[in-house]
């Protein structure tokens, strides 16, 4: 497990977005930039089965979202299923347990599950994808809401792993055919360090992409 967190400032780096392409804006109403809050309930309106992209502007905001979409999953009855990349088992829990979360009891119960992104995606790409799978069918079992995941792709840039992250993301349904939701996560400076065909193929990938403004 990395310990160090994104390589520059959290939140004054030069690296953004480019916004202004015309095809760009017209991939989703939801394609526009948000504050932490609009993007939250945008994360939670999200519909089962929906493949979605979260560029987020820094690690202080990553961790706000991340631990309160945790915390409206749980209490939803889903599952939740969160694949770090800068953060530590220890920050992630104790992020999550300055929301409130019972973590040890969550995880004890089996309703709260954090891998190591760069294990799950570097040893197998597809690893992510098949224990979600396994996930929503225990979930279905449980009589569970479904499972509600969030994964950094950092680990891509980190393995500078482009071309596999391009071809895994594209491989992947806009809609997928199980009860899962997930948000494809990247810094905005990793997003940034991307060709615009980069880019584009990475958002038209995804059923719909949210932006934290800075």
């Amino acid at each position: 497990m990395i310990n160090n967190e994104y390589k520059g400032d959290d939140s004054t780096s030069n690296d953004s977005v480019n916004t202004t392409s015309t095809d760009q804006k017209q991939i989703n109403s939801r394609d526009d930039s948000r504050s932490i809050s609009f993007a939250i309930e945008d994360i939670r309106r999200s519909g089962f089965h929906e493949h979605n992209l979260l560029i987020y502007s820094d690690l202080p905001s990553f961790r706000q979202i991340y631990s309160q979409c945790t915390k409206q999953a749980l209490e939803n009855n889903e599952i939740v299923f969160l694949a770090t990349t800068y953060d530590s088992f220890d920050r992630i829990e104790d992020t999550l347990k300055s929301k409130g979360i019972s973590v040890d009891n969550e995880k004890k119960d089996g309703n709260l599950i954090i891998v190591d992104a760069v294990r799950t995606y570097q040893v197998d790409t597809y690893g992510a994808l098949k224990l979600g799978r396994s996930l929503a069918m225990r979930a279905t079992r449980e009589g569970k809401a479904g499972v509600f995941n969030m994964s950094d792709l950092g680990s891509f840039f980190l393995s500078e792993s482009i071309d596999t992250l391009i071809e895994y993301e594209q491989s992947l349904p806009k809609k997928m055919d199980f009860k899962f939701k997930a948000i494809c996560s990247y810094h905005k400076g990793n997003f940034g360090t991307l060709g615009d065909e980069q880019q584009r193929a990475l958002l038209y990938g995804h059923n719909s992409v949210i932006r934290v403004k800075d």
